[in-house]
């Protein structure tokens, strides 16, 4: 058997219902279900936090623009994407 640690976690009642009625329809326990969903979960919940971390180390080094500029920028390249789309057609 594998070595394990325990772990506490609070939960909302609404959802220990839905964990109990997993782990029954699974016929596992409550723990072995927390530990396939954190285990099926964690490498790509860890990738979403370093991505985001990834991006505001980047805005700080890089700087950010306001977002009305951003915003201004957005509608001008749609508008022009549309103009040359009417013009292909």
């Amino acid at each position: 058997m594998k070595k394990s640690v325990t772990i506490t976690a609070r939960i909302t009642p609404a959802l220990n219902k839905k964990l109990i009625a997993c782990a029954k329809a699974a016929r596992r326990s409550k723990s072995q279900v927390i530990e396939y969903v954190l285990e099926d979960n964690i490498d790509y919940e860890t990738a979403v936090v370093e991505a985001v971390l990834e991006g505001i180390r980047s805005a700080e080094e890089e700087g950010t623009i306001p977002h009305d500029q951003a915003m201004r920028q957005m509608r001008s390249f749609i508008a022009k994407k549309k103009r040359e789309k009417r013009k292909a057609a």
